[in-house]
């Protein structure tokens, strides 16, 4: 995790207006603050630091009882092999303009100028990282292949990488067959068509890929009518909203 710098001091706990009471000594395996949460330690002067394995923000003063080792030395719940189709290059070969590979370390000045924007995080479930440090991107990029729960990939479309893609497995412990999707896209390449080709093509490519797999599943901002049109043309179709955030709105597609 890294570190902000201190800029008061701080209790076991804090309380928000809205009456959600924020755990300072909490362990880190109780998940990143919410972007409301993090926004109101700012105001306070509580030191954050960015856990790049969450990704997201958490108090600094937290126990930390997670690390990237003893996670990547944990046994999938359920064995899935994912060498063969990580380095499978295309989405689609119907769509040869499109490929998929894993991020590199030479990757990281592209990385940075694509993610660290604030308009880019406007909508995603973390908080942005500012600023996002050669540091944290580094370790972003390492721990996007680092885990056999989830797979990430860098898209290119004419070889120029213009976003990434993630299906994340284990999502619902009562459904062993149900996975999230999620992507983004530099803001330069929004608006062009390409977020609905990437995800139709994604979409299919994780069935395809993924046989166990019988429910893909997405999460859109309430606010972000722009990305639920994309996954409407993919085939997803809207079920409310997530119960832990009432911001969200969750979306599927079956096979």
């Amino acid at each position: 995790m890294t570190n902000e710098n201190y800029k008061g001091g701080a209790s076991a706990s804090l309380a928000m207006p809205c009456g959600n009471v924020i755990d300072l000594a909490r362990s880190r395996s109780r998940g990143v603050l919410t972007r409301e949460e993090v926004s109101f330690c700012r105001d306070k002067g509580i030191p954050l630091a960015y856990d790049p394995t969450q990704i997201g923000w958490l108090p600094a003063t937290v126990t930390d009882d997670l690390n990237v080792e003893q996670l990547a030395a944990k046994p999938a719940r359920r064995t899935r092999s994912h060498s063969a189709i990580a380095h499978k290059p295309q989405i689609n070969a119907l769509h040869p303009q499109y490929r998929l590979r894993a991020w590199k370390p030479y990757d990281l000045p592209h990385y940075r100028a694509l993610l660290d924007d604030p308009l880019m995080w406007q909508y995603m479930p973390e908080a942005y990282p500012d600023p996002l440090t050669n540091e944290t991107a580094a370790a972003l990029i390492e721990l996007s292949n680092a885990s056999n729960h989830h797979q990430v990939f860098a898209v290119l479309r004419d070889s120029r990488i213009v976003g990434q893609v993630r299906l994340l497995y284990d999502v619902d412990d009562t459904d062993p067959g149900k996975a999230e999707i999620s992507y983004w896209l530099g803001r330069a390449f929004w608006g062009k068509g390409i977020g609905s080709d990437v995800v139709a093509l994604f979409t299919a490519r994780c069935f395809t890929d993924n046989p166990s797999i019988t429910t893909l599943i997405a999460r859109v901002h309430k606010n972000n009518p722009s990305s639920a049109k994309v996954l409407a043309k993919a085939g997803y179709a809207q079920h409310g909203t997530d119960h832990k955030d009432a911001n969200w709105i969750m979306l599927s597609v079956t096979r």
